[in-house]
This record gives C-alpha cells, sequence and structure tokens, in this order.
C-alpha cells in the first residue's frame, strides 16, 4: 500500500468519523428520504418532524417517548397534524447513543426551534441508553404518545 493510498484512506476514516457526530449529516442521510429534508414529512409515507415535536419533549415522558421511537422503531397508525400515517419507522439502534442525540437535536432546533420551551435541554447519549436498557414495547410507545400528546 503506497503512503499516498494509507494517507487518502486516513482521511476518509477521519471525515466518516466526525460526519458521525454530526445530526445534520446523520438527519441527511437517513431520515431525510421519508421526513424530507425539510422535515415537513410526505403524505402516506412518513409524518412531519418540523413543528411537532418541541411541545411533545417538553414533558419527561414525551422526552422518553422520543428517544424510544429512535431505539425501536413504531409501526402501524398515528396522527400528525390531522393526517392519519399507516407505516413503519424503523428502529435506528444500530447508531450510537452520541449519534441518536445529535440528530434529534438538530430535529428540534432546525424543525422545531420556535415552539421548545424555554430552557429546552438537549437530548443526550444518556437519554438513548436509557432507553436500550428499557427495552420499550409497541404499546408501551402508543401509550406514551397519547399521553405525551
Amino acid at each position: 500500500m503506497s503512503g499516498r493510498w494509507r494517507f487518502g484512506l486516513a482521511l476518509m476514516l477521519a471525515a466518516g468519523c466526525s460526519a458521525a457526530q454530526d445530526g445534520k449529516a446523520i438527519y441527511e442521510a437517513n431520515c431525510a428520504a421519508c421526513h424530507q429534508p425539510d422535515g415537513a414529512g410526505a403524505v402516506g409515507l412518513a409524518p412531519p418532524l418540523a413543528g411537532t415535536l418541541g411541545k411533545r419533549v417538553a414533558s419527561p415522558l414525551g422526552r422518553q417517548y422520543v428517544s424510544a421511537v429512535l431505539i425501536a422503531g413504531l409501526a402501524g397508525k398515528i396522527e400528525s397534524k390531522g393526517v392519519v400515517y399507516n407505516g413503519m419507522m424503523p428502529s435506528w439502534r444500530q447508531f450510537s447513543d452520541d449519534e441518536l442525540a445529535a440528530v434529534i437535536n438538530h430535529v428540534l432546533t432546525t424543525f422545531n426551534g420556535a415552539e421548545l420551551a424555554a430552557g429546552h435541554v438537549p437530548f443526550a447519549a444518556a437519554d438513548f441508553a436509557a432507553a436500550r436498557a428499557g427495552k420499550t414495547t409497541a404499546k408501551e410507545l402508543r401509550g406514551w404518545r397519547s399521553e405525551s400528546e
């Protein structure tokens, strides 16, 4: 392996590690196809993230719901902004807790900043570690969604 090739490989690996911590890059690569680049969602496919999460994450139960959905995924009917969606949100447990915190904080500040409560505390890796440990069921998720609306 030539020195030039090794240098290039090292740069690519370093860039990948840096991008992995970037919530915007994670969102664009993994979430935007369904939820759209602007978070507006796609009728019949994925609900909007924009303008829907700020109030939800103001409560401890809402924060718990959001972190658990990213870890466990969610399938079936939900309603958002008066539209019924019947689909499947995959689990994103393959991402690290830090990466999940970065992506949800990007979604919150970029698409929900105007509705975040004063004193909003950004998500941390610990929120996702707790969700992983909790092994939330689909029934629990649905209950938390209803209670946190």
